[in-house]
């Protein structure tokens, strides 16, 4: 093979090498740009129940760190490649090899530690679900204010097809219908519009009143709580979060060999020149 192929081979090598930290690279500034809006969104820190804010802003900070990390890990590979240096290039693979290393025994630790526990795991879940969505019902969602709370459940009513935490009916003793003067009376209740298939429409506002003893029309009406229906979306879509993860381990392993192959071939061109 020519020297021109093998200079071609090389540099084509230096660029593979580069897009791979890159996107690394990118990765850690998406985790960390997740972890500030975490931290700072009063409107989505304000729809966490009391006794899970403390957790909110662990998680928030240990995301901060790790894309902190995956940055610097990712900018350490990306100048490696361009200055094609050797120092940069190892240190890139000892630090993503660790990190690798301590992903695998994490999730062996998990394994081991847990499998006896998916059933309690799978109702913590569910349970936690079921009783943010019921907070968010009876307490949050109040009568004509406009806040993150409303808006947030709102959209998944609407997204969801859904309508309460188990149905139209979890309405009638919500703060939604405690509201003074303007209360509808105790035979009475409201839903909101975003219960509406159609919400611009005359019957919904109609049938948006309902007597505790109607059925809420099907026709019109979402009749399916919404708690079920986050299970079941939650379910659905944990592939998402597996896919991210295998993606992940794939550009790390990608990372490394590249990255050694690399640092390895720079070596060998410097003793060449010596």
């Amino acid at each position: 093979m020519g020297s021109g192929s093998r200079t071609g081979c090389y540099q084509f090598l230096r660029f593979l090498v580069f897009i791979n930290n890159f996107i690394f690279w990118l990765f850690g500034l998406g985790v960390v740009a997740v972890s500030i809006w975490l931290l700072f969104d009063e409107q989505l820190y304000g729809q966490t129940l009391e006794s899970q804010k403390a957790d909110y802003f662990t998680g928030s900070y240990m995301i901060l760190v790790i894309g902190a990390l995956i940055t610097i890990i990712g900018f350490l590979g990306c100048c490696g490649a361009w200055k094609e240096s050797s120092c940069m290039l190892g240190s890139f693979f000892a630090l993503l090899l660790v990190i690798f290393i301590g992903e695998i025994c994490f999730c062996v630790w998990v394994y081991f530690q847990f499998k006896n526990e998916a059933i309690e795991t799978a109702y913590f879940s569910t349970h936690m679900i079921d009783k943010s969505v019921e907070e968010t019902v009876m307490k949050k969602y109040e009568y004509n204010i406009s806040t993150a709370s409303v808006h947030t459940f709102d959209k998944i009513q609407e997204e969801l097809e859904c309508c309460g935490v188990r149905g139209p009916q979890d309405w009638a003793d919500s703060v939604y219908n405690k509201h003074g003067k303007n209360s509808p009376p105790p035979d009475l209740y409201k839903i909101p519009t975003s219960c509406c298939r159609v919400p611009e429409s005359k019957a919904c506002i109609i049938s948006t009143q309902l007597g505790r003893s109607d059925q809420p029309d099907s026709v019109i009406l979402y009749t399916e709580g919404c708690a079920e229906k986050m299970k079941i979306y939650a379910e659905e879509n944990q592939f998402i979060a597996v896919a991210v993860l295998i993606i992940i381990g794939i550009l790390e392993i990608l990372g490394m060999c590249l990255s050694m192959f690399l640092c390895c071939t720079i070596s060998r061109i410097r003793n060449l020149k010596a």
